[in-house]
């Protein structure tokens, strides 16, 4: 086509996500199980206090001000990689903020994949893999994440560099996470390889997770020099502030000058994308962190807390009436299992047309449990059950 690159994906982009997401709040009988947001008990959009006290503070001149560069505020890059890496990475490291865990992933791709190389990601995933995959002209392959022999296959399968993406803790949109022992097997694999490994760790959704989530950190100290272990972190999520856009990609190497000359790659393509990021919010962040984070912990086990207990409530009340659904450990989603496609699109059809607004994944119905109060999850399972 005229005027367009080269192989440029021309298919029509339709969010399905956000169709669902209008109908849902037009409908004011509607249960919305849609959004990727944390709600409280009373349906409100949930906000950390001690973030917003914070971001009064700030001035004028600094909402007006550019950020200090592409790669963002230093201040906000040294308090945002401790506060992920939690003292548990003693290898080399740097870090570039980005526009959400989105942007850190797109760095990511960007830098690393050429054109007809391939990405590795979860069978039942984010929908945005697939997009950013398509729109950098890669091929997609995915893998069964509750079968790490499956995992092993996929990767043997791929000749040349590995470019592979976990979502783990609190994948999006199972709910599913390795643990430790998981996490050793895939890292022996990795560092096995005779080849290039890129090993993109998707932690948007970390910092809702129970028990230790980071324990598996540990294992960024003892890798290979063929792998290369980036993180994408999401402080929209993190610090329930997503429509201000931040996140921050932390790049992991045995190699200091690797790293060095990597975060400068991703800088240069971040002022040649975005340019800028959010000056205040990182100020705002980085104020949390330094000043308030007590508070801000604090505030967030309280929202686990809230949030565990919706998912307990779902998951007692899926499995007593038998309404299968992937397994679950924690986070804002819990997805029903579908043997396929088409009837997964006949169930979400009678639940919108019972005023039940879910998302459609592949082979599966993600059920929104973050946006939904204790006392509408009480019995939800039984009508989906119903339903079917």
């Amino acid at each position: 086509m005229k005027f367009l690159k080269e192989n440029q994906n021309t298919e029509r982009y339709v969010d399905s996500i956000f169709s669902v997401v209008r109908a849902a709040k037009a409908d004011p009988e509607g249960i919305n199980a849609t959004a990727g947001c944390l709600y409280d008990e009373e349906g409100k959009l949930l906000t950390y206090k001690c973030v917003f006290e914070a971001e009064k503070k700030i001035t004028a001149a600094q909402k007006a001000s550019y950020a200090s560069s592409p790669a963002g505020n230093n201040d906000y890059i040294e308090a945002v990689s401790s506060f992920v890496l939690d003292n548990r990475v003693s290898n080399n490291f740097g870090a570039i903020a980005s526009p959400g865990g989105t942007g850190a992933i797109s760095l990511a791709v960007e830098n690393c994949l050429t054109e007809g190389d391939t990405i590795l990601f979860p069978e039942i995933s984010w929908g945005n893999y697939k997009v950013i995959a398509s729109d950098n002209n890669l091929k997609a392959l995915t893998y069964d994440m509750y079968d790490l022999n499956n995992l092993f296959e996929k990767i043997d399968s791929i000749s040349g560099k590995l470019f592979l993406v976990v979502n783990s803790p609190c994948e999006n949109p199972t709910g599913y996470a390795y643990s430790l022992e998981e996490w050793k097997s895939i890292f022996n694999k990795l560092n096995n390889l005779n080849r290039e490994v890129i090993l993109l760790c998707d932690i948007a959704y970390i910092d809702y997770a129970t028990g230790d989530p980071k324990n598996y950190f540990s294992l960024f100290n003892e890798i290979s020099d063929n792998v290369l272990v980036i993180l994408a972190a999401s402080c929209s999520k993190a610090f329930s502030y997503y429509g201000q856009r931040l996140g921050l990609m932390i790049a992991i190497h045995n190699d200091p000058e690797f790293i060095d000359l990597f975060i400068n790659l991703c800088s240069r393509k971040a002022r040649a994308t975005w340019s800028n990021l959010n000056n205040a919010a990182m100020i705002n962040i980085a104020t949390v962190l330094n000043e308030h984070e007590e508070e801000y912990l604090n505030e967030l086990s309280e929202a686990k807390n809230m949030l565990k207990k919706r998912s307990e409530l779902f998951i007692r009340q899926a499995d007593e009436c038998g309404l299968e659904y992937y397994k679950f450990c924690d986070g804002f989603f819990v997805t029903l299992k579908m043997k396929d496609n088409f009837s997964r699109d006949s169930l979400h059809q009678k639940l919108l047309n019972d005023h039940i607004y879910t998302i459609k994944v592949n082979k599966g119905i993600r059920i929104g449990l973050c946006s939904l109060p204790l006392k509408t999850v009480d019995g939800l399972a039984q009508k989906i059950k119903e339903i079917m």
